[in-house]
């Protein structure tokens, strides 16, 4: 568990997925990724597979899902099952950034409550680009516990 202060709350866990899980997700995202929202970022989400006649694929990625919510709500001790809206591999290359932002920041997001970020690799180990960072100056490195 990983809290700075009383507000807002975040969970780091290290090692959530196994290296074969990870490799198996990385497999499934490289052989049927689109072009994705942004310049430089490719996506597999749930409904591409589904639309390309890929749903063996989705086997891997819906426990795996389901694993991460449940982690979700016994963390920050939800009365209610959550209900997952979207749940995609995205890969972002060289080049491709987003701003500040929250996943609530349009009018038609506002029902969202949390987010999961499922990390598939290590930075230094994996990759040497940027890092996911919090507006209140934090990033996941230093959260780490």
């Amino acid at each position: 568990m990983a809290e700075r202060t009383g507000n807002p709350r975040r969970l780091l866990l290290r090692d959530f997925l196994s290296l074969d899980q990870c490799k198996e997700l990385e497999f499934i995202h490289k052989s049927s990724s689109t072009v994705g929202y942004r310049p430089n970022v490719f996506s597999t989400t749930l409904s591409h597979l589904i639309a390309t006649n890929c749903p063996q694929l989705i086997v891997p990625l819906v426990p795996l899902r389901e694993k991460l919510k449940d982690k979700v709500e016994e963390f920050f001790g939800c009365e209610y099952e959550l209900c997952i809206e979207f749940t995609g591999l995205v890969s972002w290359s060289k080049g491709a950034s987003i701003g500040w932002h929250s996943d609530d920041n349009r009018p038609y997001l506002k029902q969202r409550d949390y987010t999961a970020v499922c990390y598939l690799n290590t930075h230094g180990r994996s990759f040497s680009g940027g890092l996911f960072h919090f507006q209140d100056g934090y990033s996941c490195s230093d959260l780490l516990f």
